[in-house]
């Protein structure tokens, strides 16, 4: 089997295809072609860049290869599951009884329907192919999809229930239930690591809430849910749209994208070294359609359009060593603020912008020129590596040894969020609690030192670690990115030295800790000797004078 197909692409040079041996024009079948047949996979995209090239045939030949080899990537890495489930004909028309209701039904042949007014209804749950509304009386209708007639700001957030004022017509609603009739296929879309993720199973906050959960809130369907209660992220593969926001705004990197993971990223850019990115999703491709690309552009296709953190743009902008075009006519708030992110870290070093947006086919026009050469930068990152080590490794590379000052985080302070831990050492008693309570290793003990450290770049800056320490001397403040070496050294927070038992001369604690202790307990065990020498003893030492004073 041929790696890549192409056919009809008019490169008429046969010499050129000598340097990509994986390309055939004429091939059985091969594993991803620019035609439906005879392949594994299909990628209009290469059709679509040759017909907008303005470029000679050894330029086109080129970015069709690196189109090929992201797809390829994407064949390799991405760890598709598919699904699948039988969706029957049955519809649910929430709404009155009135002519625009009984005249959708009679346009709905295809569907069996049933009318239900909205007052009879008590709830409705399930899924795609098998929801059910429970009704006031007790009773209960099944339904595989349902149209609302009504208000209702939840229910279209289930796949399969659309609202008629999102559509055009009611020509347009039949035929998008029409398309999931029968066996409906799905497949991942969202990777999930809880071990890093900064809500699974921690302790709530003040409000009951967990102190990451923002995924959950950007998400504008049932793909990601939380359970308050059980303190754990619910995922549906069925209901998620795919978008990809939520990945934008993980600050761990808990979650990553299925269709076009950190993995298929970095092996993707192998291919596109001193280039200058066009990155489009997929999606809006059908958007540029009467538009000529200069030759000095290489298309990259992403999937969708909302995922790009800012660990994908710096990744882009640094393994391409050129600044990029981002053509995407929506695009999402933390995506937006990584832009700004990387943009300011890049006006502050190289006095260049690295990141151009274009929302529109006349503004990206504007753009073509403007993208210049920056520095070059390579890294792979570790398998699950947490986001802001890649972040910070290659932020690390661009400052170097200079000091550049200090840039702000996310305009929201909800989204993407860097700052600094500050601590009251006076109050530390270095029981490391919240050295417990990190799970990004921002926050760690130096038992050698007897020391509370602290990495800035490592830390997301999600809070927990405050009311975890029981002696409130922490302090979080959300002051940005400081562009300086020592932003990515481990700091000393806090030290102590060890206590020394006054029986045997073991040494059991800091003396900070015992320090406490006394200043709590003394007050307990005036006029008894042996208890206040205990106080200051190892726990043998404690057990053997009690027993010497019974």
């Amino acid at each position: 089997m041929q790696t890549f197909g192409l056919r009809h692409s008019e490169i008429t040079q046969a010499k050129l295809f000598d340097q990509y041996p994986q390309i055939a024009t004429e091939f059985d079948s091969a594993i991803i072609a620019n035609t439906k047949e005879n392949c594994e996979i299909y990628a209009p995209e290469i059709n679509w860049y040759l017909s907008h090239a303005n470029a000679d045939e050894g330029t086109k030949l080129a970015n069709v290869y690196r189109l090929f080899q992201t797809r390829l990537s994407i064949y390799d890495n991405a760890p598709y599951k598919e699904y699948s489930l039988e969706v029957p004909n049955t519809l649910a028309i929430i709404g009155n009884e009135s002519e625009l209701t009984q005249d959708f039904i009679t346009q709905a042949q295809e569907f069996d329907c049933i009318l239900i007014p909205p007052t009879n209804i008590s709830h409705i749950s399930g899924e795609l192919g098998a929801f059910k509304a429970v009704l006031n009386d007790g009773n209960e209708i099944e339904f595989a999809q349902a149209v609302l007639f009504v208000n209702d700001e939840n229910l279209p957030k289930f796949l399969g229930i659309v609202s008629v004022q999102d559509f055009g017509s009611a020509k347009d609603i039949l035929a998008l239930l029409s398309k999931r009739l029968g066996t409906y296929t799905y497949k991942t879309t969202t990777l999930y690591n809880p071990h890093i993720c900064q809500y699974h199973q921690r302790r709530p906050d003040s409000n009951g809430n967990g102190y990451c959960h923002k995924c959950v809130n950007v998400c504008p369907t049932f793909g990601v849910s939380k359970n308050d209660s059980l303190m754990e992220l619910s995922f549906s593969q069925l209901n998620c749209m795919g978008c990809g926001g939520c990945i934008a705004t993980c600050p761990t990197g808990a979650l990553d994208f299925a269709s076009f993971s950190i993995e298929c990223m970095i092996d993707s850019l192998k291919y596109y070294q001193n280039t200058v990115i066009l990155l489009i999703p997929e999606v809006f491709l059908d958007t540029l359609r009467d538009i000529s690309l200069p030759s000095h552009l290489s298309p990259l296709i992403i999937p969708r359009e909302k995922f790009p953190s800012e660990v994908h743009f710096l990744s882009m902008v640094q393994e391409s060593n050129h600044s990029m075009i981002f053509y995407s006519p929506i695009i999402s708030r933390p995506s937006l603020e990584a832009i700004k992110l990387v943009n300011d870290i890049y006006q502050a070093i190289c006095q260049k912008q690295a990141i151009f947006i274009a929302q529109d086919r006349e503004t990206l026009q504007t753009l073509y020129n403007l993208p210049t050469p920056l520095p070059h930068y390579s890294y792979i990152p570790s398998p699950k590596e947490a986001r802001r080590k890649h972040f910070g490794e290659r932020l690390r590379y661009l400052i170097k040894d200079g000091d550049f000052g200090t840039i702000e985080s996310g305009e929201s302070g909800e989204m993407i969020r860097y700052g600094r831990i500050h601590i009251d050492e006076s109050k530390c008693t270095l029981c490391n609690s919240c050295v417990g309570a990190c799970n990004v290793d921002c926050l760690s003990a130096n038992a050698q030192e007897f020391a509370l450290q602290y990495n800035p770049s490592l830390c997301t800056t999600c809070g927990y670690c405050i009311p975890s320490c029981p002696e409130n001397a922490l302090r979080l403040e959300l002051s940005g990115i400081e562009l300086n070496p020592s932003w990515f050294e481990t700091h000393i927070l806090a030290k102590d030295e060890l206590f020394t038992c006054v029986e045997c001369g073991k040494p059991f604690a800091t003396k900070k800790s015992i320090q406490k202790i006394k200043g709590v307990m003394s007050s307990h065990f005036l006029g008894d000797n042996a208890k206040l020498r205990t106080l200051e003893c190892c726990s043998d030492c404690k057990v053997k004078i009690m027993f010497e004073n019974v």
